[in-house]
């Protein structure tokens, strides 16, 4: 697992603050616009799926309006090109590096991602570029995020499976809401709708020693 601690941050300073893990594709950049772009460019049939169309995580599940879908063996290629090609395309959302400053002065916010490996270079790039707040950046397998070794206390996420796992470890969960991660009204998982509501909701956090301990 690779993990790397951002200038400016003291040992002390990271001790008194709790952790929290966010996720980075469709959570601070908006991957989905992109990764679309080239599924329509490298798929088959040259699928082209509106945002509204995405309504499962996986993008092989999902139709577009013509009732077009890719084959799941595509989706390595796909998924290659998007890597090799189009990761410094992405943008960021709006406002983002505004509220992680702020949600910084209270937690350690740790970065996890999934990508390729042959994309971590251009994914330290791109943060930095943006001006990306953040103590620690760690690149999992996909849908291990809740096994880094860190006490964190809450998670962002867009991956509703991924957020189900960490909040199976006692850890707050926060959806940002897309089409592919909608939630029954009693999920303890709690979608937000942007970084404004999401800053908010972190800042108010009423926990104890986990999600569960919440009043």
């Amino acid at each position: 697992m690779n993990s790397r601690r951002s200038t400016g941050a003291s040992d002390d300073m990271s001790q008194t603050k709790p952790p929290i893990c966010v996720d980075i594709d469709n959570v601070i950049a908006k991957t989905d616009e992109v990764m679309r772009k080239v599924i329509r460019a490298h798929s088959r049939l040259h699928v082209d799926l509106a945002y509204e169309d995405v309504v499962c995580f996986e993008y092989w599940m999902c139709r577009d309006r013509a009732g077009r879908r890719f084959d799941k063996g595509e989706w390595a290629e796909i998924h290659r090109a998007f890597t090799d090609n189009h990761l410094l395309e992405i943008l960021p959302f709006d406002n983002v590096t505004h509220h992680l400053k702020i949600i910084s002065g209270r937690f350690d916010v740790h970065l996890a991602t999934s990508r390729l490996d042959d994309g971590q270079e251009e994914t330290r790039v791109w943060l930095s570029r943006h001006g990306i707040p953040y103590e620690k950046l760690h690149f999992v397998p996909e849908g291990t995020k809740h096994l880094i070794d860190e006490q964190f206390v809450a998670a962002i996420e867009d991956d509703r499976e991924q957020g189900y796992a960490f909040y199976s470890k006692g850890i707050c969960v926060f959806l940002l809401a897309h089409p592919w991660n909608t939630v029954g009204p009693h999920s303890p998982l709690k979608r937000v709708t942007d970084w404004e509501e999401l800053t908010h909701e972190l800042l108010n956090l009423p926990f104890r020693d986990n999600c569960h301990g919440i009043q």
